[in-house]
């Protein structure tokens, strides 16, 4: 019997494994960013922000050759100093490489040298420091940043200088010389990028108030800063019509928009350039709005969570690398061609891994394509071999982008979601009915209002429980294959174990002993608190079961609006059904044949529990939590969270062991020893 003990701890269970999957994540995080402090990159990185951020304010002070603010000048030339001094705490010969760029740049602020000829100074410096210490000066955040931690970071750190809106107006302003800037000035802040921002917050800005953070916060957090405060100079009206621009205009520029590493190098102006490229219209065709949603749309929460369009991403990169590696094979250079399409092999390894583990075959498929395009360029054979063999890879990488993509049918979603609402609906109307009947044989027919007020709580906290699981799915999006599969594992622990209640409460005195149990100690009590409390429970009990089971539907649909609507339909279809039910219970004392509801509607959730128990598995195969074992004799059976992956299968062993223990208990082991003490 499921009762407020198990719940309670499934509950606890619940959080503390999302908690634990969570603080994994972070903890492996944090310490590949402490073991990175130690080395010289560190250095390098920081001469690099700060001669980037020094030519910025060469820019605002110097125009066309005059001087039009000194302070800007002068931070410009302090920039230049910390690096210079900076670099002498590089390696010998990363600091001899470096200083003659450093020198020129000092020397060309000084002559008031025009900006192109200090950007190249930049550049030589740039690649100097990556050559030198093979480091990335930039590096990218290890997923797409978060607006909603972005957010959080600047009203504990920014707000008070640069206010909540960020036009320069905080707490602390007018006490500050010079003045915060203005991040709501789109003019002043039309040449920066959010890669611009996340270099300012890395050493601060000489001259002013404003710190580093690269001590205080890791590199996510610092890239989550950098997007939002990036975002400030836009209202969230141009961030509305941008995506409905965009989303009218533009067939594929949520497969470019989404890609954060690339619209985080870009301008206002190149970000424009590039999405009215795609629209096949001017760069000042493209408005202000679809830049403002362009710059937004790599952010978690946005394109940048749809792992849909980061599969998309790398498949459309293979096929670029395999174009280029056709565009050498033409030239005449086999062996160099052929060097390529290993290059481009290795970009689809990125989501080679979840490929195999939901459909060995396609994976397979597409080695064995890149394997003879390798060997047709090699042989020196017929052009049109290669051509054959270019055209295999295309359409194997498609293919493998197709099992990516798999998802439930909106008919399937419909059906479960049907299920669901019908199932929890009918248990928590036959629970209230027999304990409002219950009332009236005892005598107590004025008591069932304390009942209904219990059903009424019940409600309120499961809408506060759904509104929760959504805020917490919205809130940890940068860790969401872990969020997912925990919430979809604990549906399929949770789904099982209602199939098992309705298979031990199949027999009609079952049903009745408990009912009674959940009445008589309530009788006993004159408060109404008593009663409320066995009416919340029995309705809460389903309303946490459905938000939970929801949440992991939701799930393994694919965000589209046909699966949405498939999702919806079954819930207002089953709401509508239910209130039918519950009219002809009160009008004509309807008693439901419990036994079939009982055994067709628990073999449709152990069904579901199945299910959810691969596809919770998958997810978290996905995120890199569970280790990929390939099983390359099993097929893939997508709607039925079947995998073919050593991991998915003992997942759904378990289930299924589980379901035949469950079986042989209530059918066989438990009458059995009744039957023996009674006749003791």
């Amino acid at each position: 019997m499921r009762g407020s003990i198990f719940e309670t701890g499934l509950i606890q269970l619940m959080r503390c494994g999302i908690q634990l999957g969570i603080t994994l994540l972070l903890a492996a995080v944090s310490s590949q960013q402490l073991l990175a402090q130690d080395d010289p990159s560190a250095t390098a990185r920081r001469i690099a922000d700060v001669t980037a951020i020094a030519l910025d304010e060469y820019v605002v002070g110097v125009i066309g050759g005059r001087v039009v603010s000194e302070d800007e000048l002068r931070e410009a030339r302090l920039f230049i100093e910390e690096a210079r001094r900076a670099a002498d705490q590089l390696p010998a010969d990363a600091r001899d490489a470096a200083l003659p760029f450093l020198n020129e740049l000092a020397a060309g602020v000084t002559a008031l040298r025009p900006l192109p000829d200090l950007r190249r100074q930049l550049t030589g410096l740039r690649e100097s420091l990556e050559q030198t210490l093979s480091v990335i000066l930039d590096p990218m955040p290890t997923g797409p940043p978060s607006l909603v931690r972005g957010e959080e970071l600047y009203a504990e750190s920014c707000q008070q200088c640069h206010g909540p809106a960020g036009a320069g107006d905080g707490t602390l302003a007018a006490s500050l010389d010079p003045p915060p800037a203005d991040l709501t000035d789109t003019a002043a802040l039309r040449s920066s990028s959010p890669v611009d921002f996340f270099r300012k917050l890395n050493v601060g800005v000489a001259g002013t108030a404003m710190p580093g953070f690269n001590e205080q916060f890791g590199l996510d957090d610092r890239w989550a800063l950098a997007l939002y405060s990036s975002l400030l100079r836009y209202t969230p009206e141009q961030l509305n019509e941008g995506a409905a621009e965009l989303s009218r205009l533009c067939d594929d520029c949520d497969l470019v928009v989404s890609d954060f590493e690339l619209t985080a190098l870009l301008s206002d102006d190149s970000l424009a350039t590039l999405v009215a490229a795609r629209m096949n219209r001017s760069r000042e065709q493209a408005s202000m709005s679809t830049v403002a949603y362009a710059r937004a749309a790599g952010a978690i929460e946005r394109l940048g969570g749809n792992g849909a369009l980061a599969a998309a991403r790398v498949v459309a990169r293979a096929k670029q690398e395999v174009a280029s590696v056709m565009e050498v094979a033409r030239s005449g250079e086999g062996q160099a061609a052929a060097t390529g399409v290993l290059d481009a092999y290795i970009v689809f390894e990125e989501i080679e891994t979840s490929v195999r583990a939901r459909n060995g075959r396609a994976a397979t498929r597409v080695e064995q394509a890149f394997t003879q395009l390798r060997g047709a360029l090699l042989s020196g054979g017929a052009w049109a071999d290669v051509v054959e063999a270019h055209l295999e890879v295309d359409e194997s990488l498609d293919g493998a982008l197709a099992i990516l993509n798999q998802t439930s049918s909106p008919t399937s979603l419909f059906g479960q979601s049907f299920v669901i609402m019908l199932r929890e609906g009918l248990e928590a109307i036959l629970i209230i009915g027999a304990l409002m009947a219950f009332l009236v044989k005892a005598g107590a027919p004025e008591r069932k209002s304390d009942v209904g007020w219990g059903v009424v709580a019940a409600l309120a906290a499961s809408a506060l429980t759904a509104v929760g699981f959504s805020t917490m799915f919205r809130s940890a999006r940068q860790h969401q294959e872990a969020i997912e599969g925990i919430t979809m594992l604990v549906a399929a622990a949770v789904l099982f174990w209602v199939s098992y209640w309705l298979v031990s409460k199949i027999e009609l005195r079952k049903w009745q002993d408990f009912v009674r149990s959940k009445m008589q100690n309530a009788l006993r009590s004159e408060r109404a608190f008593a009663l409320s409390a066995v009416g919340f429970l029995a309705v809460y009990r389903e309303g946490f079961e459905t938000v939970l089971f929801y949440a992991a539907l939701f799930t393994t649909s694919d965000g589209s609006v046909g699966a949405s609507t498939g999702i919806v339909s079954g819930i207002l279809v089953g709401l509508a059904i239910l209130g039918v039910v519950y009219f002809l219970m009160q009008r004509y004392s309807l008693h439901l044949p419990l036994k079939p509801f009982f055994g067709v509607t628990s073999a449709l959730l152990y069904v579901m529990a199945f299910s959810f128990a691969g596809q919770g598995v998958a997810e978290l195969q996905e995120g890199g939590i569970i280790s990929v074992t390939p099983l390359s004799w099993m097929p893939s059976v997508p709607v039925l969270g079947i995998f073919p992956t050593t991991q998915t299968l003992f997942s759904q062993l378990l289930i299924a062991t589980a379901l035949l223990g469950a079986l042989l208990w209530v059918f066989w082991i438990g009458p059995r020893m009744v039957r023996v003490s009674t006749e003791r």
